[in-house]
């Protein structure tokens, strides 16, 4: 199924006194397909691209919600794209001399882009033009997403913590959203965070690598709750997840890499979607250290296999009840 528009529906009176509803579409630049409970994917993939096209160790991938697919092909410099109705890809070529890390495409095509060994981040446009430098954090970040009030979220994972800052450049100064800087397994501690998503009311998910689990942190509270993990509830084993996204209705996806898996949650717990015999391969049901994964508005799965160079395709199956 496709993508859904958030809405936020307001109740206000009129000039005649009748209560009359005002929607604000809530918009995002990245695709979250409505699956149902039954929902299920080919486990065999498919693969897109090998290390011709996206290099050696291909590790970060986005999809737009136009089901444009970017991956990272830091070997070689540059990013690869892919239009939803091609199968050869447009090159977009980043200054070649640096190591790039972590990227996040906005609702107006903007490519968000880290540098590996400190905390710029570039920004360019799909033409491969570099506009500017547009913020520096104080760490490298491993990991970036923008969430619907235009703040930019770096994952530090030298620093052991998340933070934020605004891309209208209020104010260059970074806001704390997760971590305390030093590592630990509490609640308001992540041990070598990784990646991130944030959905529309502004909470937070980590992979928190070091800690074997997805933690949750409720918008604008220091103090997370585990969702993934042998603490939740309820529970699963993870081992350095690298990766968490989101389906429309919130459910959490994790790449599960040193268990060379992808876990999916539902209403009655969580499931294994991909590489279910936990044995690590090449062949087109395993992985070898997957690194991320996102969503195309029909539910089909997208993974960096890393250690395999390519990108895996896994197909929606079923997605409706019966059929």
């Amino acid at each position: 199924m496709h993508n859904v528009f958030y809405t936020d529906k307001k109740k206000i009176w009129n000039d005649v006194g009748i209560f009359i509803c005002i929607f604000n579409i809530i918009e995002v630049s990245y695709s979250q397909p409505k699956l149902s409970g039954c929902a299920q994917w080919n486990s065999h993939g498919i693969t897109l691209a090998d290390e011709t096209v996206v290099g050696i160790e291909p590790k970060d991938i986005f999809i737009d919600r136009n089901n444009t697919i970017y991956v990272l092909d830091h070997d070689n410099g540059r990013i690869q794209m892919w239009n939803a109705n091609s199968k050869t890809p447009m090159t977009i070529p980043l200054d070649y001399w640096l190591e790039y890390k972590g990227f996040f495409v906005s609702l107006d095509e903007s490519i968000y882009i880290g540098h590996k060994d400190d905390g710029t981040i570039e920004k360019w446009s799909r033409n491969g033009t570099k506009s500017a430098v547009v913020m520096k954090f104080d760490d490298s970040c491993f990991a970036l997403f923008v969430d619907i009030n235009n703040y930019l979220y770096c994952s530090m994972i030298n620093k052991d913590q998340v933070v934020k800052q605004p891309l209208d450049g209020i104010t260059n100064m970074s806001i704390r959203v997760a971590g305390t800087g030093i590592l630990g397994d509490a609640s308001d501690m992540l041990t070598f965070p990784r990646g991130i998503f944030v959905d529309i009311n502004l909470d937070l998910y980590v992979a928190d690598y070091g800690n074997n689990r997805i933690q949750l942190f409720k918008a604008g509270q220091l103090n997370g709750t585990t969702v993934a993990g042998v603490d939740s509830t309820p529970s699963i084993a993870l081992y350095n997840p690298t990766a968490v996204f989101l389906d429309a209705d919130g459910y959490s996806f994790i790449v599960d890499t040193f268990n060379y898996r992808i876990i999916g949650s539902r209403s009655n717990g969580f499931f294994c979607v991909v590489g279910c015999s936990h044995v690590i391969g090449s062949a087109s049901d395993q992985l070898d250290m997957p690194f991320s994964a996102a969503f195309d508005s029909y539910g089909n799965i997208y993974v960096t296999d890393t250690f395999n160079n390519r990108i895996q395709k896994f197909n929606l199956l079923t997605n409706i009840s019966g059929k």
